[in-house]
């Protein structure tokens, strides 16, 4: 890079001598051989030429220029809007070659922190070779490689082999090294390279971070964040998943800080002319190089026993807010110990809440960082929803270390193979250690509804995917391989019943660990499994079972046709789309799970399929019908259309099934409406039933009406239609809107805090509501006494006060966002801060995201931006932001992380008119070339409005006529 010197003398090395002409290699970036001196007499005849040749020019182009009075200029000509240079094409995606394997690295490196913010080090790697070659190409990006220190030894006899050409090949992020002989299979050898690089702030490779102490200093940190393609910004490596290699790690630190890594320290040594500390590190087991991580700070530990090696590191002042994650994680490795009957391999696990972190967490074998947000609790600011969140989180982390860690998915296409069941297990991980959370019964929305939303796309890609290029492989880290994976995994535990299902994974992991799998290899291993234990037919294997479910994208609806006289059930299966006019295009088909049960033999637990609706995709039964029947009992991934008459019987027993299935059918029959399959009656009168005789408030079905609800009452909210339906709502709802308060008992059970976070914000959405006066209120106090609002009330308390308020509101919650020593607060502010109903505050909110000065991290720039987006008065604000700024939003927060997917993603929401969708794919075909990892969000977004865009045409009329006659009939 362009003036910087290398300092490679206070750099260790492994054994390989580095050669003594330093000449240097730049990866990605310029570099400057020297300098020219010139002289100042030199430099003012040059200044006085460039003046004398402008003026020269400026007279000949005013004489030279036609005159157009009475005319216009083309806009070509006068627009501020120059024509686009197409960028680079996206980085290729080619695999290594496998001529080559990493054996171990030797790795030493150094951190200048809180001055240029760079890094230099050595790397020695160890390679088996599996063909013969004369090259050598791995990945390295963002680093200046010294070529001359670059040395090729055969380890058995130490004999150096000449390397002839060194190379950058930009469009895969690789450095070639061309030899001057082949490397023979079956030897090992040694490469050695000096390298430089960057500590950058865009939360990936090796970067820096920073927080503020009560005494206002600035002090700074170094992190790492690999995943899933960053390792190669810190130092050069064989950057993919199947490289499995050994790490023996040595990290330089200034003397007053720490470090950590993946593996327990081993000893360090001191360079006292330098203040630095070596710190060197136990050689880590084999593992992928995305699993690497080491930081520089100055946090305190924290362990909830002295008897565990489980240790949370945070700051000094927030070391209170770590008992929690301190308590339960020594508890869930145990269970996941068990249930897997492995032991974890490592030594220890440091766990470390980090200011800024790109992801909520990343599953380093042995080190995990975490955002702060997502593994601190405060007693007086955390809410419910902030402890489920560091649950389920730990869980899902700690989940990793067998599966993503002790067995890796070969490639990135098979991403949903860890995360899918890191989702999947965080579930049982939380359940063990809250029982009555029953958070089984959320499992539902928070996963198999979530992915459904995306699924039900024409967009939506397959879960299995093959990705093409470095932004595919970013993308792929979404909803179908997260939710649609659990929900897949959770769809195989149905199947194949639980103890099976257990016994099918150990087999598997124990087949692989310390290795890599596909999906075949899981087929294999539950299977085996399964045919041992009788619960799959010899002749079925699981790949026959589930190879659509992932090589297809999106899900089926199965539809029953009843012959009641017959006593004859008739099961189809099509694609569903939630644009009803693609779905007549379907050729897909799966093997479908039907499970069931009717009125004359209740058993709504027994989720085993009781026949397979299979490729041919209709099949017959006979069955008793009595009253009614039910499909899909476990929420397996798929959703069901009844004939009306069942539909029917159905609403009107619907407070007699569970919670899940009474949540499972509104779901599926809105997505049906929505999609015009049925009439919107169906789902509408069910959610009245549930609204108008739940006493109880029940939480689970609560929660997907309200979502689906939100949707009628943002698409209608500009249209005539919006004052019936608000008058509608509140009558079927009076009860819960009229019954939850804010008053909080601070022994309110989980459920009951749950609840309160869910009905409030409805029960606040109108300025002339009760619960907004109360809101305001509560606020009020908060500014005037400083009585602290209570922290599960403090997201609809907050909101409702900026948003019916003023400046002065806006002003008193931005300075307790740059106070509050919470991270969760912070984000409860920053996400209040968007509600705002005044549009110079909002656009003045959007420009303080992409700010170094406004005190808003990066890594919640996407929480602004959602949250102005998803206010009715600043949803076209943030499109003209974001329309305004792409480049500069794009350069200030970088490719690494989905922050900018989830700002694209959230503009479909009042998006519902041809102008709309005209001007949003006008805002994606003009940056075509300039996508980065945003081109499935925007398929998806676009997509999304197309439907709303369809909803308007099809569906309006017939909801506003019902809510009309629903009125009249209730004298509302």
């Amino acid at each position: 890079m362009v003036g910087r010197k290398i300092d490679y003398n206070s750099v260790p090395s492994a054994d390989l001598e580095n050669n003594s002409n330093q000449k240097k290699y730049t990866v990605n970036s310029s570099s400057s051989s020297g300098y020219i001196s010139i002289s100042k007499p030199v430099c003012a005849l040059f200044v006085m030429g460039a003046i004398i040749l402008a003026a020269v020019a400026a007279v000949i182009t005013y004489f030279l220029t036609p005159s157009c009075n009475g005319y216009s200029l083309p806009k070509s000509l006068t627009s501020g809007i120059q024509p686009r240079v197409e960028d680079e094409p996206s980085v290729k995606y080619i695999t290594l070659p496998r001529s080559m394997e990493p054996l171990h690295y030797r790795l030493y490196i150094l951190p200048k922190l809180g001055t240029d913010f760079t890094t230099s080090g050595n790397v020695t790697i160890k390679l088996k070779i599996n063909e013969k070659t004369d090259e050598i190409l791995l990945n390295a990006l963002d680093l200046e490689i010294n070529e001359h220190s670059v040395r090729v030894r055969r380890s058995r006899d130490g004999k150096d082999i000449k390397v002839l050409t060194q190379k950058y090949i930009e469009d895969i992020q690789g450095y070639n090294m061309r030899l001057e002989q082949s490397l023979n299979v079956n030897d090992e050898y040694e490469l050695f390279m000096e390298f430089t690089g960057i500590l950058n702030d865009y939360m990936v490779g090796f970067y820096r971070s920073h927080y503020v102490t009560k005494d206002n200093v600035t002090r700074w940190i170094a992190s790492t964040q690999f995943s899933p393609t960053d390792a190669r910004r810190a130092f050069p490596c064989f950057d993919e998943p199947s490289f499995k290699a050994k790490f023996t790690i040595s990290i330089a630190r200034p003397s007053n800080m720490s470090s950590l890594s993946n593996m327990p320290l081993k000893d360090s040594s001191v360079i006292e002319s330098d203040n630095i500390t070596w710190d060197n590190y136990n050689e880590t087991p084999l593992m992928s190089s995305y699993l690497v991580a080491f930081t520089v700070h100055d946090f305190a530990p924290y362990q909830y026993s002295t008897n565990n090696s489980f240790t949370i590191w945070t700051r000094q002042n927030l070391i209170d807010q770590a008992t929690y994650a301190g308590e339960v994680g020594p508890q869930m490795l145990s269970f996941f110990e068990h249930y897997f009957n492995i032991k974890y391999p490592l030594p220890k696990i440091d766990v470390v809440a980090l200011p800024d972190f790109g992801f909520n967490a990343m599953e380093n074998w042995g080190l995990i960082t975490f955002r702060e947000s997502g593994l601190l609790l405060d007693r007086y600011s955390s809410t419910i929803s902030n402890n489920r969140g560091v649950s389920l989180t730990l869980g899902h982390e700690l989940a990793h270390f067998w599966f993503g860690n002790l067995v890796t998915p070969k490639g990135w296409d098979d991403l949903w193979l860890k995360e899918g069941f890191a989702t999947y297990l965080e579930y049982l991980a939380t359940n063990k250690i809250h029982p009555d959370w029953n958070i089984y019964d959320e499992f539902f929305f928070d996963q198999t509804y979530t992915a459904m939303k995306i699924d039900r796309l024409i967009s939506s890609r397959s879960i299995y995917f093959k990705v093409e290029n470095s932004n595919d492989i970013r993308q792929v880290f979404d909803a179908i391989s997260y939710s649609k994976g659990a929900s897949l995994v959770n769809q195989i535990s149905n199947i194949l019943g639980e103890d099976t299902f257990r016994e099918g994974l150990r087999r598997f992991l124990n087949a692989h660990s310390f290795s890599n799998a596909d999906h075949d290899d899981l087929w294999n291993a539950l299977t085996e499994q399964a045919h041992a234990d009788g619960v799959l037919d010899k002749g079925v294997s699981m790949k026959d079972v589930m190879s659509g479910w992932i090589h297809q994208a999106g899900f089926p609806v199965v539809t029953v046709t009843p012959d009641y006289h017959s006593n004859l059930l008739r099961f189809s299966q099509k694609r569903f789309i939630l644009n009803g006019k693609t779905q007549e295009k379907s050729t897909e088909n799966w093997w479908i799970p039907i499970s069931y049960t009717t009125d004359n033999n209740t058993n709504f637990e027994d989720g085993k399929p009781k026949f397979w609706l299979k490729d041919e995709g209709e099949t017959n039964i006979s069955l008793s019908l009595s009253q009614w029947y039910l499909v899909n009992l476990k929420q397996s991934y798929y959703i069901v259309n009844y004939d009306e008459r069942n539909w029917k019987i159905l609403s009107e027993i619907i407070m007699q099934l569970p919670p899940v299935i009474r949540a499972q059918l509104v779901s599926d029959s809105m997505s049906l409406a929505r999609a015009g399959v049925i009439d919107y009656a169906i789902p509408l009168n069910m959610i009245r039933i549930i609204g108008t005789r739940d006493q109880e408030i029940i939480f689970v079905p609560l929660e997907v009406i309200f979502t689906e609800t939100d949707f009628l009452y943002n698409i209608l909210y500009n249209t005539p239609a919006f004052g019936v339906y608000e008058k509608y709502f509140w009558y079927i709802f009076y009860f819960a809107l009229e019954k939850v308060e804010f008053l909080e008992d601070p022994n309110d059970k989980y459920i009951i805090k749950r609840i309160r976070r869910l009905v409030l914000p409805q029960a606040c959405r109108q300025p002339n509501m009760k619960c907004a006066l109360t809101a305001r209120q509560i606020f009020r106090t908060w500014m005037e006494h400083n009585h602290i609002v209570p922290p599960n009330i403090r997201s609809v308390v907050y909101c409702t006060a900026i948003r019916d308020g003023s400046e002065i509101e806006w002003e008193f919650a931005y300075k307790e966002y740059l106070k509050a020593r919470s991270a969760s607060e912070k984000q409860t502010i920053l996400t209040a801060l968007g509600c705002s109903s005044k549009h110079w505050m909002l656009s003045r909110y959007l420009e303080m995201m992409i700010s170094n000065t406004s005190g808003i991290r990066k890594q919640d720039g996407s929480i602004v931006f959602e949250a102005v987006s998803s206010n009715i008065y600043g949803h076209n604000l943030a499109f003209d932001f974001i329309r305004n700024k792409w480049e500069q939003i794009n350069e200030y927060f970088g490719e690494g992380f989905r922050s900018v997917s989830r700002m694209v993603e959230s503009l479909s929401t009042f998006m519902n008119t041809p102008e709309h969708l005209k001007q949003l794919e006008t805002f994606r075909d003009e940056n075509k070339y300039n996508l980065k990892a945003t081109n499935q969000a925007f398929s998806n977004t676009i997509e999304r409005v197309k439907t709303n865009v369809q909803w308007m045409k099809l569906n309006y009329k017939s909801v506003e006529s019902w809510l009309k006659q629903q009125v009249e009939y209730y004298r509302l």
